[in-house]
């Protein structure tokens, strides 16, 4: 019976002694695992591969002067009523397509009609005596030269004749007041185009001077733009122009045609106009614009990415591996081409490799190991 016990005791602390050897395995195992891996690269030396670093390139650059403005129809016309008088009819709407010429509104005056009326009848009562005035001159002119009648009374006729002459065109001068009073009840387009803007409606009475339609015509747009007085030099009739529209990311072109030939006296800008080399849709109208003027003359520099360039906007510097070695380098900014990633840059070398990795003050004049992959 006590062998059976010392049996069963030395079985517990052989368990035991297991159990105690598998924990301290465990944690021996945990701690080696938490150390962190020697790295094989020492410590005065970084290690790129050929992704990161791109070769510098010569490149060439057109100076640009940066403009913002708009997009604006060349033709354009508002239209106003002439009378005051309640619209009759309308016959156009926003967006319509309208001709030279066509009846856009018309307006119903019935005191300029009386009028018009009026006056041709004054016209014709007119031209009627002065009718008869001639036929008098003519026979007083028989009854002189037979003597029946007095050189006084013959030039009286000539002056009743003259009299009434002036009085037919005065009537006449009246009748054309009064047509045009009366045309101006039909409002027509001035010019072929959209409409872009109607504020009026049928039976709506109208006064002198309100707007009533605003027209554009979309086949002729222009940019207009202004530029500081200090940056007149760029403003040349001919020179080309590199824009974006507001809301699109394709460049167009345009050529300079037109500038104001003096400055605000406000803003102190010089205004200037540029005529669209491509189509632009007529939705454009009013759009922003972001664009350059390009000048003739070019300047040289080299080429790399702009997403490469570090503190762009103060000191603008690159990370550079020049003879095997990490050097920070600072550079010259000629110019920057956002949309397509490209900075025209000065300060570097033909051999220099631009690191697109960025580096810390610690890791200048490392030795550089560039690996294929």
């Amino acid at each position: 019976m006590q062998k059976t016990h010392h049996r069963v005791l030395n079985q517990r602390l052989k368990i035991n002694l297991s159990v105690l050897c598998l924990s301290l395995f465990l944690v021996a195992c945990e701690k080696q695992q938490d150390q962190p891996a020697q790295s094989t690269t020492p410590k005065n030396q970084v290690e790129l591969i050929q992704q990161d670093v791109i070769q510098v390139e010569q490149g060439v650059a057109v100076q640009r002067s940066a403009f913002t403005g708009t997009i604006r129809a060349v033709n354009q016309s508002s239209i106003q009523a002439q009378v005051s008088a309640t619209a009759s009819s309308v016959n156009a709407d926003v967006g319509q397509q309208v001709a030279k010429g066509q009846i856009l509104v018309q307006l119903n005056n019935q005191d300029n009609a009386a009028r018009l009326a009026q006056a041709r009848a004054n016209l014709a009562s007119a031209q009627a005596q002065a009718q008869q005035a001639a036929n008098m001159v003519q026979r007083k002119k028989r009854l002189y030269d037979q003597g029946f009648i007095s050189k006084v009374e013959y030039e009286q006729s000539q002056v009743d004749y003259k009299g009434q002459l002036a009085t037919t065109k005065a009537q006449q001068a009246n009748v054309d007041i009064a047509l045009k009073a009366d045309q101006d009840g039909l409002l027509k387009s001035p010019i072929s185009g959209i409409i872009t803007k109607r504020q009026v409606e049928p039976g709506q009475t109208v006064s002198i001077g309100q707007t009533l339609f605003e027209i554009v015509d979309p086949n002729q747009l222009e940019i207009q733009a202004k530029l500081p007085t200090e940056q007149q030099a760029s403003l040349k009739l001919g020179r080309q122009i590199e824009y974006t529209l507001q809301g699109n990311t394709q460049k167009f072109t345009a050529t300079l045609t037109r500038i104001a030939p003096i400055a605000d006296q406000v803003s102190r800008q010089i205004e200037f106009f540029a005529r669209p080399n491509e189509a632009i849709p007529s939705l454009s109208i009013g759009a922003f614009v972001d664009g350059a003027i390009l000048d003739a003359n070019q300047i040289q520099g080299q080429r790399i990415p702009l997403d490469t360039i570090q503190d762009a906007q103060d000191k603008a510097y690159v990370w550079v591996v020049r003879q095997q070695k990490l050097i920070k380098v600072p550079i010259q900014i000629l110019q920057q081409q956002v949309n397509d990633n490209i900075a025209i840059v000065s300060g570097l070398q033909p051999q220099d490799l631009i690191s697109r990795v960025k580096f810390t003050a610690d890791d200048i004049n490392k030795s550089v190991v560039i690996s294929a992959k």
